[in-house]
């Protein structure tokens, strides 16, 4: 007798019952925050929940940015771990509506064991924006559990209300 396993389908049907990645977003107004690029400023941006990988991180211009004063104003992306990890020295006020920053030759998945924040850091001369917006996104895959391996009385599920 032959054990044919040709039409062995995974457990938990169609489609992948893991984790997913997903998108987080924020509209930085560069005329509201309180940035001075001459002070090498930080500005944290996104939180990044425990347990979670940071895929990929970058920044793109929505609005020209201007200076009150200077026109050379870069911008790098990262965590504490690493400032400029995603973005490095990104020329903001140079450049065009639509552009995005080029990605750091370190950009790689990170997974964070802490809560973490990705931050922009400002370098230039200017010391505050007169116009100008950039929308900051990163890719996060949560690594947590799935659940697939916990109790119900730990998830909670079959607890009636």
């Amino acid at each position: 007798m032959a054990t044919l396993t040709a039409y062995v389908q995974a457990a938990g049907g169609a489609g992948n019952p893991g984790p997913k990645m997903y998108m987080v977003e924020k509209t930085v107004d560069l005329t509201v925050e309180t940035t001075d690029s001459s002070s090498a400023d930080v500005l944290q941006v996104l939180t990044i929940p425990a347990g979670t990988m940071l895929m990929a991180a970058g920044l793109e211009v929505i609005e020209n940015v201007t200076m009150n004063s200077g026109t050379n104003c870069t911008v790098d992306l990262g965590t504490a771990l690493d400032d400029d990890k995603y973005v490095a020295a990104f020329d903001v006020d140079g450049a065009s509506v639509g552009a995005f920053a080029p990605s750091a030759a370190t950009a790689a998945p990170e997974m964070q064991g802490a809560a973490e924040t990705l931050d922009m850091t400002f370098a230039g001369s200017g010391s505050s924006f007169t116009s100008g917006k950039v929308r900051v996104f990163a890719y996060l895959l949560n690594g947590s559990s799935s659940g697939a391996a916990r109790p119900a009385d730990v998830v909670d599920r079959d607890t009636l209300a």
